[in-house]
């Protein structure tokens, strides 16, 4: 008992809708509130008024949103909602978040598919061009079975910092599902082995359910997009590129002068212009002490300026009545704040999260000194001034840092800031140090990243985790960035048909311990496997080599990623009384069943044979993922005649060798050429007893071919049937059908003095029954050529209790001749 909702993506076309169960006795906001996080009913215009998003209807009237709450749904009820016409955005939110299974008519309708932005719903390993490591956000986890080339999944941002002026690079990510064998030297970026780096690097890998802590890399840490080398500029300097600037001082009347000849004590009687302004505060550290201290510029003229001493706060130093009336080279003057514009402010971390801690990284491109005149580099110094608050308060906290040295190699620095408490900051940074325009002045610093270490998690569970910290020039910690990939095995417990046990998890690419993986990672147990049957195919599968080496990421079920997996060794999955087992189209030589006229019904036996078309494909182009280079290659398989015209285009899933996927597409394109009868018939129950790909024989009465018939008599070697037969045309052979089902022969046979008798080269390996409880034995007689039609059978579909329609294809030897052939060169 239940209402109904039906969802309309198009309001101009009734017939497109999702419907969904509700449950009775709640209202249809409560439905809402309890499917959709953070539920509601409208977007925000720049009004502040809600723009409706959709409109409803409950058993075809309208249904007014004020309703929602109070109307309690009852049985029968159907709420209609309608996506009203809105920009493709608004179109994509509602029809994903009003109803979770609108999925369906949300792709059959073509609305912009901004969902699957944050769901791949692709591979990255198998699109050529969307190789690299992303966050697949929403996505499948990868799992990978066998070997191959995996780039692995970015699980935290990756990020730089500086140590000891050089850049690092930290990498966190998943390798995929389960656990793996992982070599160092199959660990690459780009294309150049890891292992190259040798000293440059930290790499650990991480079991599933390990603690991920001990290794740097796996703090969450945020890069703020805001950030980016942002050239931080202090006040202009006085001092003039290629010159020094001395004074003159008389009557507190400072005369600013350049020098631009040596020696430096004697005065150039050019005159500059004085560069400061009224009001500015200088810091004067002149040859003689008497003229040393803080000076405020009171007035000024182009040239000259007059000083008033000052103390530290700015006002008028008392115990200072003039200058020294005479000339002094002045080795320093700078304004005494040489702060330049605040460059931010810039949020630390996103909406809604919080930190206790961030980094700002800081570059001197040029390095950091001064040239002096004989080309020695001098130390400097330069000042910042960093600023942060959370962005509910008002109130900056101010925190400074210098950089000195005396080197013009490059220079870079990571700046961690610890907070009390978690809050979100915002943060701005601002040169205290004066700019200064001069070539020997080599003070430029950038502000590069703001950081901050989000909530981070200390275990993955069922994962397979790398965490790598690398060192290393510009370019090659951004090709690291999205390009680390490395080859990997999966480990999966494997049977042990002797100790009837399956061993602890072993390197391996075999078929038979993917498929019981996949099978029993979804919940069913060794009792729903025929771990015989598996075991059988594991032994003929290693020996023909047969692999499956495969990634899968992106959403499928549980038979069609069994089917991909058995395909590699011509396998496929069927259900036989409750357990999953796989069959194998292989070469067959004993029959398992054989249908006759006697036991059909209705018009027996009919058989549908193809001609060849003229417009079928002339060949099949198989495309693979080739293990050398971990690209997809073709390659083309064809028979004699074959023109490769217009070849069918086939995708060898889970196979990396160039030899395997020409067998591989050989077998299709021989399974074209050489079955093209498919026979239909119909019995009672007796088709039960066949499965899927049994090898059946098949007779109809149709002169010339077989002749069947019922067994009446067994007496030692010899055979009474209730016909003549037909004993023309060479050696026969008689097959006979077991109470069971099962066909007993062939058997070569020979004509006795009785027409109704014939003579077995051998005695009955079964035992009739001709008591009446059961029906007579049936036959089937003929030609070593034409005594049966041998099939395989692709389907059988019971009709209520009592009887089944039977679907067969004709088997052909031919089908498997290429199974074991090189692909030609």
């Amino acid at each position: 008992m239940s209402a109904k909702l039906r969802v309309y993506p198009d309001k101009f076309d009734n017939k497109l809708f999702e419907e969904i169960d509700l449950s009775l006795g709640h209202s249809f906001e409560d439905y809402l509130l309890e499917s959709i996080p953070d539920y509601h009913a409208g977007i925000m215009n720049n009004n502040n008024e809600a723009t409706k998003l959709f409109s409803a209807k409950i058993n075809g009237i309208d249904f007014p949103e004020v309703d929602w709450a109070s109307y309690i749904l009852k049985e029968n009820d159907l709420v209609e909602v309608v996506v009203e016409a809105k920009e493709p955005m608004t179109i994509a939110f509602i029809v994903v978040a009003v109803v979770a299974a609108g999925a369906a008519v949300y792709a059959m309708n073509q609305i912009p598919d901004n969902y699957n932005e944050t769901t791949p719903d692709g591979s990255s390993i198998y699109k050529v061009n969307a190789q690299g490591n992303r966050p697949k956000l929403m996505g499948v986890i990868p799992e990978v079975l066998g070997n191959h080339k995996v780039y692995p999944d970015l699980l935290n941002q990756p990020h730089y910092e500086y140590i000891s002026n050089d850049q690092y690079l930290s990498l966190f990510m998943s390798v995929g599902v389960g656990s793996y064998e992982i070599n160092e030297s199959e660990i690459y970026i780009g294309d150049t082995p890891i292992n190259r780096y040798s000293g440059d690097y930290d790499l650990d890998i991480f079991e599933p359910g390990e603690n991920v802590t001990s290794h740097d890399a796996h703090r969450n840490i945020y890069t703020s997009k805001e950030v980016s080398d942002v050239e931080l500029e202090g006040a202009v300097a006085t001092n003039t590129s290629g010159s020094e600037r001395y004074w003159t001082f008389q009557n507190k009347t400072l005369t600013s002068k350049i020098r631009r000849s040596n020696p430096k004590f004697e005065p150039y009687p050019e005159i500059s212009r004085f560069p400061y302004s009224v009001g500015d505060i200088l810091s004067i550290d002149s040859v003689g002490e008497p003229n040393d201290g803080l000076f405020k510029v009171v007035s000024k003229d182009e040239f000259t300026g007059t000083m008033q001493k000052v103390d530290a706060q700015g006002d008028d130093d008392a115990t200072w009545v003039e200058f020294t009336s005479q000339n002094e080279v002045v080795a320093d003057i700078e304004p005494l704040d040489g702060s330049g514009d605040h460059a931010g402010p810039y949020f630390v971390c996103p909406e809604k999260e919080k930190t206790n801690k961030f980094y700002i990284d800081f570059e001197l491109p040029q390095g950091l000194g001064e040239l002096d005149d004989d080309g020695n580099f001098l130390s400097r110094t330069v000042n910042v001034e960093i600023q942060y608050r959370d962005e509910n308060t008002l109130e900056w906290t101010t925190v400074t840092h210098s950089f000195t040295n005396s080197t013009n190699d490059q220079l870079a620095e990571t700046l961690a800031i610890d907070l009390s408490e978690s809050i979100r900051p915002e943060v701005r940074i601002k040169r205290t140090s004066a700019s200064v325009d001069d070539t020997r002045i080599y003070d430029l610093v950038k502000w590069t990243r703001l950081k901050s270490e989000l909530e981070t998690v200390d275990s993955y569970d069922d994962i397979t985790i790398i965490a790598l910290k690398i060192k290393g020039t510009n370019n090659l910690s951004r090709n690291a960035e999205n390009k680390l990939n490395l080859l990997v095995t999966r480990k999966l417990p494997t049977w042990d048909p002797e100790l009837q046990s399956w061993t602890s998890n072993q390197i391996t690419n075999d078929i038979s311990p993917a498929f019981a993986h996949i099978v029993k990672d979804v919940g069913h147990s060794d009792s729903e496997l025929d771990l015989d049957s598996l075991s059988l195919l594991d032994q003929t599968w290693q020996n023909r080599n047969d692999k499956f080496n495969g990634v899968f990421d992106s959403p499928s079920t549980l038979f069609d990623v069994l089917k991909r997996v058995l395909a590699v060794g011509y396998a496929e999955p069927t259900l036989d009384y409750g357990q999953i087992i796989p069959v194998r189209d292989e070469p067959r030589e004993v029959y398992e069943q054989m249908y006759q006229p006697q036991n059909m019904m209705g018009k027996g036996l009919s058989q549908d044979i193809k001609l060849i078309d003229e417009d079928e494909p002339d060949g099949i182009e198989v495309e693979y993922f080739s293990d050398q280079t971990w690209k997809s290659e073709t390659v083309m398989c064809l028979l004699d005649g074959d023109e490769a015209i217009k070849p069918e285009r086939v995708r060898a899933f889970g196979i990396t060798n160039r030899d395997k996927a020409w067998q591989f597409g050989m077998r299709k394109r021989r399974a074209k050429r050489f079955r093209r009868t498919v026979y239909n018939f119909k019995t009672e129950m007796d088709a039960l007893n066949s499965s899927y790909l049994s090898y059946c024989a098949l007779a109809d009465d149709i002169p010339g071919f077989s002749q069947t018939g019922k067994v009446l008599e067994v007496i030692g070697q010899t055979i009474k049937v209730d016909q003549v037969l037909d004993w023309s045309d060479g050696p026969h052979l008689l097959a006979i059908r077991k109470p069971d089902g099962e066909m007993s022969g062939t058997y070569t046979v020979t004509k006795t003095s009785d027409d109704f008798e014939i003579r077995l080269d051998r005695p009955l390996d079964f035992t009739p029954i001709f008591d009446g409880a059961t029906e007579l034995p049936l036959f089937m007689f003929g030609t070593v050529e034409r005594w049966c039609y041998p099939v395989l059978i692709t389907d059988i579909n019971p009709s209520g209790t009592d009887s089944a329609t039977v679907k067969a294809i004709a088997y052909d030897e031919r089908v498997y001749l290429d199974d074991d052939n090189p692909a030609p060169i």
